[in-house]
């Protein structure tokens, strides 16, 4: 194997797919490499935790292909600190020792035969195959993939809830004592539809390697038991989670007696302040709602306590009502708006928070009983 690289796209490429290699000590060590595969001047990337696994290409110089894996940490380190000169890979097919070079620089790195990585399957065959504007499924998963269920549970409510249908995009995720729901109009010009359960997991790491490309659409493909998404630049395979998701839209509120209109900006800087005085253990910040002002509350009993009030619109009865301040700080951060709407039905129920900007995305925040 023998092929030269930009620097630039190398470290791109790499920082796509180096958060994907198992971190555990104690699984195969060639999980914790990247595989490099250079045939007809492209080049393959691609790593796995045997969960997901990820795949990047780029168009390089392949003076002789072939392939190998190289530990993923340490060729980022370097990469990251090779000048900005194109960088030659050639291997040793007998001892497994890549040569780097760049400029005057230059490094070996011993590999792992790419004969003990795991065949990755980036095929479905017969799977729907749907296209998709980029932006809308992003600010979608943005807004509600925090609110799933620890990943570490494994069951259904530790992925998000996804509907395709016609032109519009539906992602739903809980844990309990949070949901979010937002509902986008997208293009799908061939009318295809799914119904699925994405790992928390998955979306996370999509949303992180999006951030490395610059990209208008992706495909979806999937099948019962797994999802592919592709762009032009990289693709994420990953198992679907199976079971019936809960039906989250009955616990949505029909309407709400008490109502406020808050600034965005202003709640968001008042829970930080509050929010240094709340216990470690129950983060509990207590809302109350009166003549046009919430006041917030946080009290430690050996610690001290914490009060900061905002002007607000504020329609309905003098209410008391407390939550993990946490939870709402999630909701309103990832809000597109500069006031929020908050909907109360009593201090025992659940609680709407969305933006006054849009009616199709909502939080829903279980609040904590107060003694």
């Amino acid at each position: 194997m023998f092929f030269t690289i930009d620097k630039e796209s190398l470290l791109n490429k790499l920082k796509i797919v180096e958060k994907v290699t198992a971190q555990r000590g104690n699984v195969q060590p060639v999980l914790a490499n990247v595989l490099f595969e250079a045939e007809n001047n492209v080049l393959n990337l691609s790593a796995t935790d045997l969960e997901i696994s990820v795949k990047a290409r780029t168009t390089v110089a392949v003076k002789k292909e072939g392939k190998i894996t190289l530990p993923a940490k340490k060729l980022l380190e370097i990469a990251a600190k090779l000048p900005d000169k194109p960088v030659e890979f050639s291997l040793n097919e007998d001892t497994n020792v890549v040569s780097i070079k760049c400029g005057n620089s230059k490094f070996e790195i011993i590999g792992i035969s790419a004969q003990e990585f795991p065949v990755l399957d980036n095929e479905i065959e017969n799977g729907t195959e749907i296209e998709i504007e980029l932006e809308p499924l992003l600010k979608s998963i943005k807004n509600t993939v925090y609110a799933a269920a620890n990943y570490e549970n494994r069951n259904v409510i530790s992925g998000v809830f996804c509907l395709i249908k016609e032109n519009k995009l539906e992602m739903a995720a809980t844990d309990g004592n949070r949901l979010t729901r937002i509902i986008e109009l997208i293009k799908n010009k061939d009318n295809k539809s799914a119904k699925i359960v994405i790992p928390s997991k998955t979306l996370n790491e999509f949303v992180r390697i999006c951030s490395f490309i610059n990209e208008e659409k992706v495909i979806l493909i999937v099948d019962k038991s797994k999802l592919i998404l592709k762009t032009m630049s990289f693709s994420i395979n990953s198992r679907l989670i199976e079971g019936e998701y809960p039906p989250y839209e009955q616990l949505i509120p029909k309407s709400t007696s008490n109502n406020a209109l808050i600034s965005r900006e202003e709640l968001i800087s008042a829970l930080d302040r509050v929010s240094t005085m709340v216990n470690d253990r129950t983060s509990i910040v207590k809302f109350m709602f009166a003549d046009n002002k919430l006041t917030l509350k946080a009290e430690t009993p050996n610690s001290g306590n914490s009060e900061d009030i905002i002007e607000c619109n504020y329609s309905g009865e003098d209410l008391a009502i407390a939550f993990n301040y946490k939870y709402v700080l999630d909701s309103v951060k990832t809000m597109y708006s500069d006031n929020v709407n908050i909907g109360l039905n009593g201090s025992l129920s659940a609680t709407v928070f969305k933006p006054d900007s849009e009616e199709n995305y909502i939080c829903l925040i279980m609040p904590i009983q107060i003694r």
